[in-house]
């Protein structure tokens, strides 16, 4: 017995002995594969730290990024990813026959096509060429890797298939990851991936697949699958429910934003081990089924941006941590749905027409991190005293009920990082301890409320990248601000004193880019500190008290896309730097004193411009044809000024207001949600609004312009305000004035205009606003279609016009008053004619005169030579002596130049 456990204990011994002895043996590499991976090294730029430590005299199994097979010493691993190589895929790799595992994710190979060389590695399992900026098709002969079990080609959109069908031998393929693929052509693709029976992750994200094919498989095979991306492409259908009835085990499915539609399907219910589902940025419809109550392990739900409505189901998945479902049209109580949800960390119900009353039982929870129940109708029903059990760091309350005061409650959140209140009807000064909030906030909105008071100094909140306090009651002077900054909201409140403080903060390398100080009562001059707002997009200083020139360093700002300094008291010319801006979108200098002529760059350079302002100005001088150039210019208002001549007939070349171009949105990125103040003048009455691209408007009313109104401003038919009234205009109305379909307000009136309306302009049609009062119109009132609804007040000031709703009956010479209107534009053009005619003949009057007048000297001259003889001596004479001294004098000067080049050439 004891000599069988000693020969036990032997035995362990000397496999342990021997098992060190393997572990502590080196295993080399063969050095044709150490040659291998020195040549394919070479083709990289930039080579990395770790192919730095690539040595010849050392053993490459020991290389950062190679691994070696424990017994015959081959690489069977090479794994460069995430080290930002750039460089060509160099055939030398072949020199790597036993190769499984390839990873050389995130080298930049310049644009060249995947070798077609890979397919070479017949023991490749693990491919991955994602983010490699490779470029055109993916070669078929990958299909020819039997053992490849992981592929993932995903990038940045340059590569593409026709079909998948090289895919159907991958019987190994687990993972496949084709995202950002263009695969728009592979009709069959589903078809094709149901044949990889062992598949467990497909991700196709942005594929651009436009539709899910209309016969899918007698059978779809994807049992094995437990990960579903098909996000970001183009399905444009409704979701097929056998494609998920086999679905058992998956356990992640993303559908967002890739066009579908309809009702969800019930086989949705069958998922129950789906712990992630995204079906956001959608239009799906419909009641919430309540198929999720079978989804038992679901703990991720994002709904958010489609057409959900009515109620939310009572019974949600009780694992559920993140809940996403704003942006729908969902309507009801909430709280029966969600408190029962103990494990929320995030909860977004924004953007829905949900109505309840919020109580500290419906907030009951100890995970929760962010919470968004903006645009909703909740009123907050919470003690003064109460202290939450959660530590948010996201708190979004916009249009919530929060009571007059401010909340205390929000004092007991130490971990906050960003806070909306806007929109809450809360009153009173904001509490010290708000202002002390964490140094983690980056973003703070207590816009539309009624705070007063004044505002602390931001100069120590350097993580502060977002206030915005506008549409309060604010006093006293600005504060001043970190340079991390970049979006700074005060309009509309009541802070006075100087800009100095923007100016104090504007220092070098600062992050500002939307400044919105209209609406205050700020004064003195505008200072000259804009050199260091390189970064600046927006600048709205509007509606303030600034007097002076516009300072000269507002043209530094290169990055301006909008600048606003109307109702100021700014004097002068516009500064001529503007020109610099060239990406400007918007320039609103209206209701100034500014003066002298429309600057011809504003044409030239600012080709960009969306929205021109100088109404209620001193400009004088003609509109610049220059102006013409704005292809993207859909308001242009010149009103209220001394301009004079007449409309350039080259209007036809705006091509927004033809619509021929659509204006790109002014609003993006960051600023998508910041809406753009404006003024509309329509019939003398001013409308405060925002500016939207659809405003399409032409205001150069009250000002001195004359002649005829051009026809070619009947081609601008997207155009829906037009107000040409206080100015001189005569003749007719533009004859096909009826091809501007979209007007909506005409005002014409205060002019000279004569004769008939044209007999087509009833086919205005969506007219709500016309002005003819006080021209020289005659004939009848047009009283069809839309014209009925205009009374009197729009056709007064014209005596000649009769016919409802004028009180003047039209009489039986009407047409005799049509008829002198008409000869009267005859009479006028016959005469322009005869004047053209008049004119030709005074020119070759001119030239006949002249050659008759010429050869009459001429002749006068040599007759007199030839008869009188003294004439004739004296004139030979004097030609004589012009000769010989324009023969001394070359003489002279050729004997200088002789003599300085013989002095030039003597030796020294």
């Amino acid at each position: 017995m004891e000599g069988g456990a000693i020969l036990s204990l032997l035995i362990v011994v000397i496999i342990s002995y021997g098992f060190s002895c393997v572990h502590t043996s080196e295993i080399h590499c063969i050095e044709s594969e150490k040659n291998a991976l020195i040549k394919f090294s070479q083709g990289f730029k930039n080579p990395s730290r770790n192919m730095l430590s690539w040595r010849l005299d050392e053993n490459c199994c020991q290389w950062k990024g190679v691994e070696c097979d424990n017994t015959t010493g081959h690489v069977i691993t090479l794994d460069l990813q995430k080290q930002f190589l750039q460089g060509e895929f160099r055939i030398s790799l072949l020199g790597l026959p036993h190769l499984r595992h390839l990873d050389m994710s995130q080298i930049d190979f310049q644009g060249t096509h995947i070798p077609d060389f890979i397919s070479s590695f017949k023991n490749l399992e693990y491919l991955n060429l994602s983010k490699t900026n490779f470029r055109g098709e993916i070669p078929e002969n990958l299909g020819n890797l039997p053992r490849l079990q992981f592929l993932d080609l995903s990038g940045y959109y340059s590569l593409r298939v026709n079909s998948l069908k090289w895919i159907q031998p991958l019987s190994s393929m687990k993972i496949l990851d084709l995202s950002g693929v263009n695969m728009r052509s592979a009709e069959n693709w589903l078809h094709d991936i149901n044949m990889l029976s062992c598949l467990s992750e497909l991700r196709l994200s942005a594929c651009q697949l436009t539709t899910f094919p209309e016969l899918l498989p007698s059978f779809v095979n994807f049992t094995s699958l437990r990960i579903l991306d098909l996000s970001l492409n183009y399905f444009n259908t409704r979701i097929p429910s056998r494609l998920f009835s086999t679905c058992h085990n998956l356990v992640y499915l993303n559908l967002s934003r890739s066009q579908l539609n309809g009702l969800l399907p019930n086989a949705f219910g069958n998922m129950s081990s789906l712990r992630v589902l995204d079906l956001s940025g959608n239009s799906l419809l419909g009641n919430l089924s309540h198929s999720f109550e079978k989804m038992s392990s679901l703990s991720f739900l994002n709904l958010s941006r489609n057409s959900f409505t009515g109620y939310l189901p009572p019974t949600l998945p009780s694992k559920l941590k993140y809940l996403d479902i704003s942006y729908n049209q969902m309507e009801g109580p909430l709280a029966r749905s969600i408190t029962q949800l103990k494990q929320l960390v995030v909860l977004n119900v924004a953007r829905n027409s949900f109505k309840d009353s919020i109580t500290e039982h419906f907030l009951n929870f100890t995970d929760l991190r962010v919470l968004d129940l903006s645009s909703n109708s909740f009123i907050f029903n919470v003690s003064a005293t109460w202290m939450p059990r959660f530590q948010l760091d996201f708190i979004s309350l916009q249009s919530c009920g929060l009571g007059a005061q401010f909340p205390q409650w929000l004092q007991t959140q130490k971990e906050l990082s960003f806070i909306d209140i806007s929109r809450a009807n809360i009153s009173g000064e904001v509490p010290d301890w708000f202002w002390n909030f964490s140094a983690r906030v980056y973003h703070i909105d207590l816009s539309q409320n009624y705070f007063r008071g004044e505002v602390p100094e931001f100069t120590d909140r350097v993580h502060l990248t977002k206030l915005d306090l506008s549409d309060n009651n604010f006093h006293g002077p600005l504060p001043h601000f970190s340079p991390n900054m970049m979006t700074l909201l005060l309009a509309r409140n009541s802070f006075n004193g100087t800009i100095a403080p923007v100016c104090e903060s504007l220092v070098m390398n600062n992050s500002l880019s939307l400044l919105d100080l209209s609406s205050n009562s700020l004064s003195g001059q505008l200072l000259d500190c804009w050199r260091y707002g390189k970064n600046l997009q927006g600048l709205n200083l509007g509606h303030n008290d600034l007097s002076g020139e516009i300072p000269h360093s507002i043209g530094e700002l290169a990055n301006l896309f909008f600048l606003q300094l109307q109702n100021n008291s700014f004097s002068k010319n516009l500064p001529s730097s503007l020109e610099n801006v060239s990406g400007l979108k918007i320039l609103d200098v209206s209701e100034n004193s500014l003066s002298g002529k429309i600057p011809i760059w504003l044409g030239e350079s600012l080709s960009t411009l969306e929205i021109l302002k100088l109404s209620r100005n001193r400009f004088d001088g003609i509109i610049p044809r220059e102006i013409c150039q704005l292809k993207y210019l859909y308001f242009l208002d010149l009103s209220s000024n001394a301009l004079s001549g007449v409309i350039p007939r080259c209007v036809d070349n705006l091509r927004t207001f033809s619509g021929e171009e659509e204006a790109p949105s002014f609003t993006y990125g960051p600023y998508a949600d910041y809406r753009i103040p404006g003024m509309l003048v329509i019939k003398g009455n001013s409308y405060d609004t925002f500016f939207r691209w659809y405003f399409v408007v032409i205001d150069l009313s009250d000002n001195h312009l004359s002649g005829d109104i051009p026809e070619e401003i009947t081609s601008l038919t997207a155009l829906w305000v037009l107000n040409l009234s206080r100015n001189h205009f005569t003749g007719a109305i533009p004859r096909y004035i009826h091809k501007m379909q979209k007007l909506e307000s005409l005002d014409l009136s205060r002019n000279k205009l004569s004769c008939t309306f044209p007999p087509d302009i009833i086919q205005l049609s969506v007219l709500e606003v016309v002005n003819f009062s006080f021209n020289n119109l005659t004939g009848k009132v047009p009283h069809e279609k839309q014209f009925e609804t205009f009374d009197n007040s729009s056709y007064v000031g014209n005596p000649n016009l009769c016919g409802a709703p004028l009180s003047r009956v039209c009489s039986d010479n009407l047409h005799d008053d049509m008829i002198v209107c008409s000869s009267n534009n005859k009479n006028q053009e016959v005469h322009d004619e005869q004047g053209e005619n008049n004119n030709w003949l005074e020119e070759f009057s001119f030239y006949i005169s002249m050659g008759i007048g010429f050869n009459t000297g001429f002749l006068l001259f040599w007759v007199t030579l030839m008869l009188k003889t003294s004439w004739r001596y004296a004139f030979m004479r004097c030609l004589e002596n012009m000769g010989n001294k324009i023969y001394v004098f070359a003489a002279i000067r050729l004997r200088k130049i002789q003599a300085a080049k013989t002095v030039s050439n003597s030796p020294n």
